[in-house]
C-alpha cells in the first residue's frame, strides 16, 4: 500500500491532493496496527525471506507508518502557497522516507538494513535544503550529510568484516554462526565501528553538532523524521 502512495501523489487532481494522500496514509497506519497482535516473545513473524517482524522491529514499523499522516497534516499549511509540482514532490519525498524506513526496520539482512537506513539521508537532505525556512539550510544539510555518512562508513566496514568472519549477515542465521569473543584490540575497534553510526544518530556529545542545525533549519516534517 505504501508504494501505491507514489502514483497517488502524482496522479491525484490538485484540489484533492492533500486529503487523498492523507486518507491513503491513514489507511496504511491503521493497517499497521495488525502487526502488534502478531508479536511473539521470541522468534519472527516472517513476511518473505528478506522482510520479517519481531518484538523489537514491530513498534518501530508501526511508528513509521503513523509518522507519514502526521507529517502530511503538519505540512499542508507550510506548502499550500507553493506550485503544485513542488507539493507533489514534497509528498513523494515523505512517501519515499516511509518506504526506506519500512525496508530498514523490517530487513532480515544486516546489509539491507544499512543500505535502507542510509538511503533515508537523501529525501531528508532534500527536505531540509529545499523546504527549510532559514538561510542556513544548505549549511545544515551539509553538516547532516557528512556527519552521518562519516559515522556510518565504519559500520559498513565492520559489517563486511563480520560477513567475512561468519559467512552470513542474515539475522535468521547470524545467532548460530561462530561467535566473536571481542578479546583483542582489533575486535574492540570492530565493535566501536558497529556502534559509531548509531552514536552519531543519537547523537552522542561531540558528534552532535549536525542536530541543532538540522532541527532549526528543517521544516516541521523534517524535524519529525529526525
Amino acid at each position: 500500500p505504501t508504494l501505491m502512495l507514489v502514483p497517488t501523489a502524482r496522479l491525484t487532481p490538485s484540489k484533492r491532493l492533500w486529503p487523498t494522500t492523507l486518507a491513503h496514509s491513514m489507511v496504511i497506519a491503521l493497517l499497521s496496527l495488525s502487526w502488534l497482535k502478531n508479536t511473539m516473545e521470541t522468534g519472527w513473524s516472517t513476511l518473505n525471506p528478506f522482510m520479517a517482524t519481531d518484538p523489537l522491529s514491530t513498534p518501530l514499523l508501526v511508528l513509521t507508518c503513523w509518522l507519514l499522516p502526521l507529517m502530511i497534516l503538519a505540512s499542508q499549511n507550510h506548502t499550500a502557497t507553493e506550485p503544485i509540482n513542488r507539493q507533489r514532490m514534497y509528498i513523494s519525498l515523505l512517501t519515499s522516507l516511509q518506504i526506506f524506513l519500512i525496508l530498514a526496520f523490517g530487513a532480515t539482512e544486516v546489509i539491507m538494513f544499512y543500505v535502507m537506513f542510509e538511503a533515508t539521508l537523501i529525501p531528508t537532505l532534500i527536505i531540509i535544503t529545499r523546504w527549510g525556512n532559514q538561510t542556513e539550510r544548505l549549511n545544515a544539510g551539509i553538516y547532516f550529510l557528512f556527519y552521518t555518512l562519516a559515522g556510518s562508513l565504519p559500520l559498513l566496514v565492520a559489517l563486511l568484516l563480520l560477513q567475512d568472519h561468519t559467512g552470513t549477515l542474515s539475522l535468521f542465521t547470524l545467532p548460530f554462526s561462530h561467535p566473536l569473543h571481542l578479546s583483542s584490540n582489533a575486535d574492540k575497534l570492530w565493535w566501536a565501528g558497529c556502534l559509531l553510526a548509531f552514536l552519531v544518530k543519537m547523537p552522542l556529545y561531540g558528534v552532535h553538532l549536525w542536530l541543532p542545525k538540522a532541527h532549526v533549519e528543517a521544516p516541521v516534517a523534517g524535524s519529525m523524521v529526525l
